[in-house]
């Protein structure tokens, strides 16, 4: 080989390696002067509306070309109204983002028939787990008592005129505290068609509901002023996973004692059977699947790519990390892939846990469900 061939060889390749290279950056995810839509499937105060406002800003500084965000509150259905307003409207440049909770995928897990859309096609971009409190007005005197099985003796003695519970749906993410409330033997007169958390927590602060619930970090956050006036009292929590994936209590709130724990105060044993599939199941469910963020199906990679990378310098910018613990907890946060493999894993549930869902459901709502 002469140097003269050696040497256009080289700049050819060089020239080809640059083109490549432009190519690349012609084509990576830009967003200047677009305006990004992230969907809230709920009313406005409600933990995904609080935690994906509290994001907005670090995602418009992170994001390529610093895009304006702009946070769209789609309620009903418990998330399906804004699901399928999602899946019918997202475009698939990387403007449209779908927050997920534990209501969607609850919803979801149950087949129920008016939902358009398939969790497994949309593209995940991050993974936020959080755990749930149930929680008591503080007029019912639960607080006063002494030891778990005592305080659970004490609920069990009103009726359902007194315990009054409200939620989205009978079937999303309020089944798995309605079904921790029932297997300790506490029953309670259900109302549905709330808007959100928000909404909820309204109807109990004027009196309306006397129990209630919420993920740990709204209730942590949002509902502090219930806390501070006196009105809420903590009952149980659901619980979470720790680094290990050793379930115990719930990190946020590690003086409080869970469902299960309860249970074993009542009846001197571990939940099994049926029952404890079905609540297990649901509640890792709802945890894992309590708060994500996911483009729609048809995302390019580089779209996909943007976004995570933002969500990763998200996690990381000093301001973030300051208010990191109140605001995400220590639950572990999971981009990317391994979002997707945690929260498809819990998506199917075991046949006996979807027999006892079916019963429960129908005995107490006359629903019947496609499980």
């Amino acid at each position: 080989m002469t140097k003269k061939f050696s040497f256009l060889t080289t700049a050819a390749f060089l020239v080809a390696a640059f083109g490549m290279l432009f190519v690349q950056q012609a084509t990576a995810a830009d967003f200047s002067d677009k305006r990004i839509r992230i969907i809230v499937p709920f009313s406005e105060g409600g933990g995904t509306d609080s935690l994906t406002r509290f994001l907005q800003p670090f995602l418009e500084k992170y994001l390529p070309g610093k895009p304006k965000i702009l946070v769209i509150n789609k309620p009903g259905g418990g998330s399906i109204t804004g699901g399928n307003y999602f899946q019918a409207r997202a475009k698939h440049d990387g403007t449209w983002v779908m927050a997920v909770s534990s209501s969607t995928v609850a919803n979801y897990v149950i087949k129920d028939p008016r939902i358009k859309f398939v969790i497994e096609k949309w593209n995940p971009i991050v993974l936020l787990p959080r755990g749930a409190m149930v929680y008591v007005r503080s007029n019912l005197g639960v607080h006063k008592i002494k030891g778990l099985k005592a305080k659970v003796m004490h609920m069990r003695k009103f009726g359902t005129d007194k315990l009054v519970f409200g939620g989205k749906t009978p079937t999303s993410s309020g089944l798995n505290k309605r079904m921790g409330l029932s297997v300790l033997g506490i029953e309670v007169k259900s109302i549905w068609g709330m808007r959100g958390n928000g909404p909820m927590a309204l109807a109990f602060e004027r009196g309306e509901f006397t129990v209630n619930f919420d993920n740990s970090l709204s209730y942590l956050n949002n509902r502090k002023h219930l806390r501070k006036a006196g009105i809420a009292k903590e009952f149980f929590t659901l619980g979470a996973p720790d680094a290990t994936g050793k379930w115990g209590r719930d990190p946020v709130w590690p003086n409080v004692p869970t469902v299960f724990e309860m249970y074993k105060a009542v009846h001197g044993k571990e939940i099994s059977g049926a029952a404890g599939d079905a609540l297990r199941g649901h509640i890792a469910l709802t945890t894992a699947g309590n708060k994500s963020y996911h483009l729609p199906e048809k995302a390019s990679k580089d779209v996909i790519k943007a976004w995570r990378d933002a969500f990763r310098k998200v996690m990381k910018d000093p301001k973030f990390l300051k208010k990191k613990k109140k605001i995400i907890g220590d639950y572990q946060v999971l981009i990317g892939k391994p979002a997707a493999d945690l929260l498809y894993s819990k998506l199917n549930i075991p046949d006996n846990a979807k027999a006892y869902l079916t019963e429960y459901v129908k005995k107490r709502y006359g629903i019947s469900l496609n499980l």
